[in-house]
């Protein structure tokens, strides 16, 4: 007897990703970073749109031309798959030069020689360490810096986060449009 096999439809495999890669409290470093720039974009509304898709300079962008703001999304926990993070720091990106590739792909959008390539960075910090109360899903267990790339030194790569914590004060994800537009506004005063 033959028996008829059916391949799953894009739906079923998309439902089958989204249980194995996202169904634990505790994410795979990569998983992480596409939840924190969902729970950033959730925050900031519909003036936003996603531009990442994992190798564009900055993830978020709101407006075009001389009106864009760039928005690059990172993210740092308390729990790793592996265990508890021993230090927990911001990592920048700093780049000496613009993607080879970003003409071809973005023609007329301006970029930067060298740089961060955005004009805010938001850090999302999951810092539960408690892994049975941890759910890195959960919007409401986030904090997030704002930091403006116009706050940093030119070339600036990586920071502690016990130093960040001194210069930027965390809000949660309830406050974290206001904390844009405002380092938005403070941005467009320097």
């Amino acid at each position: 007897m033959t028996i008829l096999k059916i391949p799953p439809s894009r739906d079923e495999i998309i439902t089958m990703v989204v249980d194995n890669m996202y169904s634990g409290p505790i994410l795979n470093n990569a998983h992480r970073g596409d939840v924190a720039e969902m729970i950033v974009l959730s925050a900031l509304g519909p003036g936003w749109r996603s531009v990442g898709l994992g190798w564009h300079p900055w993830d978020l962008q709101r407006g075009s031309g001389s009106e864009r703001v760039r928005i690059q999304v990172k993210q740092c926990a308390a729990l790793q798959l592996w265990g508890k993070t021993k230090r927990l720091g911001l990592k920048f990106g700093w780049k000496k030069k613009a993607p080879d590739d970003f003409a071809k792909y973005n023609p007329g959008e301006k970029i930067e020689s060298e740089g961060w390539f955005c004009d805010l960075f938001v850090f999302g910090l999951h810092l539960e360490e408690n892994i049975n109360k941890a759910d890195q899903l959960d919007p409401k267990q986030w904090k997030f810096l704002v930091i403006p790339t116009n706050d940093l030194k030119r070339g600036q790569d990586s920071m502690v986060l016990t130093e960040a914590l001194k210069r930027w004060r965390p809000v949660t994800w309830c406050d974290l449009l206001d904390e844009v537009e405002c380092a938005i506004e403070r941005r467009r005063s320097d």
